[in-house]
């Protein structure tokens, strides 16, 4: 698989990420503070992560990494999708 190949599959994984808290969210108003929390635990156990990567990140790695991605994302206007940006950078860490 190329490195364009894993990066659709992972930003496909962090969208049903994204969907699968968001029905979790809705019982809570919509606020979730911690979720990067979610977001990891849920792309190591449930999604094809640590196959598209190579391996399982620990938790708190992965969370803070998608907190450090979430801030760089917004930190300027972007044209690429949050889900594409945060593939592509995950990737690039791995590589």
């Amino acid at each position: 698989m190329n490195v364009t190949e894993r990066a659709e599959l992972l930003a496909a994984a962090l969208e049903r990420a994204e969907h699968v808290h968001g029905v979790a969210t809705e019982r809570t108003g919509g606020a979730d503070p911690e979720w990067a929390l979610f977001y990891a635990w849920w792309l190591i156990n449930w999604s094809d992560l640590p196959d598209i990567l190579g391996s399982a990140p620990a938790l708190g790695e992965l969370t803070a990494r998608l907190i450090a991605l979430d801030a760089d994302y917004r930190s300027v206007p972007r044209d690429e999708p949050w889900s594409a940006f945060y593939a592509r950078e995950l990737l690039a860490q791995r590589a």
